[in-house]
């Protein structure tokens, strides 16, 4: 059984770099100016992060890229004061630390905005879902999660364990390259890929659970699809989504105890529950992804607590998944 992410990932890359390209000698951008003409703003940080480690000569351009506030920002060669020197021998002039953004601001980019359509499929994936009660309390749970090397090679666990103990009867991992960048909003992308491989080798092996806990999250997101939606709706499974932090909404995390979890809000619906495993834990959000409720979400969580901050499918998906990575270190 095979399953398919749904849409082509663009090479993001590549794209930044011919937006860099594309600024004048005498001008300027922003970090956020690039994001945007990739299609979010969202992606600012991580195009900031990708102009600071790249290969780099004497012909890059990446000295015309600039904070928001005018300040030079960093370079890649991090020596003090040249990414300056080659702007002011551009004709930019730098005062009082600060670039006048005003005077020399580029944002006339020859864009396909690559990360748009990335949004509007997003968009469309909560019509697809099914809010449904789950009946019944399965014996069997999974749960998958992916870590990363340090090299950007992707490391994915699934688990299967007993749900009323925690006991882990089956596992697999994959490794596979990173097949797209770390931008808050689109991890769906960056994950589901080693998901769908993971899901494709326990269904091979006759071990693909009733339910699926996932480490991220579902209803909980802005455009209701995090990657536990995501991935419940390409692969026709229940699935629930842990996540570690509030991404959007409201809770009243001072009452959440461990006999009192609460709801979420978000624009007026309750699309998580905030948690605790013990009373000296830290909240995790539960949240539907597909085929499941809230309510029956937090109940099916509630019952694979045990003894750490997640879930138990979570928990050692992690553990599995960071013990990938090791083995690649060792290996180097």
């Amino acid at each position: 059984m095979t399953w398919s992410i749904g849409i082509e990932l663009p090479d993001l890359p590549a794209a930044l770099w011919e937006l860099v390209r594309q600024i004048p000698q005498g001008r300027v951008t922003t970090y956020g100016d690039l994001a945007e003409a990739l299609g979010s703003r969202q992606a600012a940080r991580w195009v900031g992060e990708h102009l600071v480690d790249h290969p780099h000569d004497t012909d890059c351009p990446c000295h015309r890229v600039v904070r928001r506030t005018g300040e030079a920002g960093l370079f890649v060669t991090r020596a003090a004061g040249e990414k300056e020197s080659l702007l002011a021998a551009e004709g930019i002039a730098i005062r009082d630390g600060r670039i006048d953004l005003e005077r020399h601001r580029f944002t006339d980019f020859v864009t396909e905005r690559p990360l748009a359509p990335l949004v509007q499929f997003q968009e469309r994936i909560p019509e697809q879902v099914v809010m449904q009660p789950f009946a019944g309390t399965p014996e069997l749970v999974a749960g998958v999660d992916v870590a990363y090397s340090a090299s950007g090679e992707a490391c994915g666990a699934y688990v299967l364990l007993e749900t009323a103990t925690g006991e882990v009867v089956w596992s697999a991992t994959v490794r596979r390259p990173a097949a797209f960048p770390y931008i808050p909003g689109f991890l769906s992308f960056r994950e589901i890929p080693v998901h769908l491989e993971l899901l494709a080798a326990a269904a091979a092996a006759g071990r693909l659970a009733r339910v699926l806990f996932v480490d991220g999250n579902g209803r909980l997101h802005p455009r209701r699809s995090g990657i536990a939606t995501h991935l419940g709706v390409l692969a026709g499974i229940p699935t629930i989504g842990l996540g570690k932090s509030l991404l959007c909404g409201s809770v009243d995390l001072a009452a959440v105890t461990v006999d009192d979890p609460q709801p979420v809000v978000d624009r007026g619906e309750i699309v998580a529950v905030a948690m605790k495993a013990t009373p000296r834990s830290r909240p995790v959000y539960v949240s539907p992804g597909n085929l499941i409720d809230v309510a029956d979400a937090a109940r099916l969580a509630r019952l694979t607590f045990h003894g750490h901050r997640l879930p138990e499918p979570v928990h050692q998906a992690d553990r599995r998944s960071k013990e990938e990575v090791r083995r690649i270190k060792y290996e180097e």
